[in-house]
């Protein structure tokens, strides 16, 4: 979790960077409002109650899949409606007694706000096709986790029984890079991170204090646009 605080604080100090690269000119606004389809895809992570290393797992295996609509206004402010198809995996290793290990398929739908910083006057260029954008969101979710596990009589194990399909809200926020090509197309990278209010993505909550906070997930995604207007 400090990882993720570490996170959370590095794009929240950005505009604070960014703002003051427009007092001085470095930054220019939009003159137009756009809307664009988009796609996006990449390998995700899911912060859980697993022991073993993310850096130690095949995140390559866990994938995130998205599509959805966004505008953006003259202001910068802008918005995105998408839907997402994720799966992730986890395990303890064989070196963990419980032997601990989930699979576990998500959809989730999202509404995300946006704000747009256009890197103008980039290489003394009025205006330039490079931009990067903040995003903050809220959306809901369903997980359905397989889980294998070693029962330990002393250990207050607690499961979704029967591959039980999971709801919950999540939080999505992160920071993405976006490069215009001028010809309706759109290219960029995304880091995400998404709160959820569950602490059973990975289909399993060990006692306290082996569990203490819901499960998150983390993720780095290219995303393809097609301007519609």
């Amino acid at each position: 979790m400090r990882k993720l605080f570490l996170s959370s604080l590095l794009i929240l100090l950005i505009p604070i960077t960014l703002k003051a690269q427009r007092r001085y000119g470095q930054i220019e606004k939009s003159s137009i409002s756009t809307g664009a389809i988009f796609f996006s895809i990449g390998p995700e992570y899911c912060f859980a109650d697993t022991k073993k290393s993310p850096f130690s797992q095949n995140v390559l295996n866990n994938k995130d899949f998205s599509v959805g609509f966004k505008v953006k206004y003259p202001n910068n402010f802008g918005y995105k409606a998408l839907i997402n198809y994720t799966t992730v995996t986890g395990s303890d290793g064989y070196t963990e007694v419980r032997n601990y290990s989930f699979s576990t398929k998500i959809w989730q739908m999202s509404i995300q706000g946006e704000y747009t910083f256009n890197l103008g006057q980039l290489f003394g260029h009025s205006s330039s096709p490079n931009s990067i954008y903040l995003f903050l969101g809220i959306g809901m979710l369903n997980s359905n986790a397989n889980l294998n596990y070693s029962q330990r009589i002393d250990y207050d194990y607690k499961t979704n029984q029967d591959n039980e399909i999971g709801t919950s809200a999540i939080i999505p926020y992160g920071i993405g890079y976006q490069h215009d090509f001028n010809n309706n197309f759109v290219l960029g990278v995304e880091y995400n991170l998404r709160y959820s209010f569950s602490d059973y993505l990975d289909g399993f909550k060990p006692p306290y204090p082996d569990s203490k906070s819901n499960d998150v997930l983390q993720g780095f995604s290219l995303t393809l646009s097609y301007k519609l207007y």
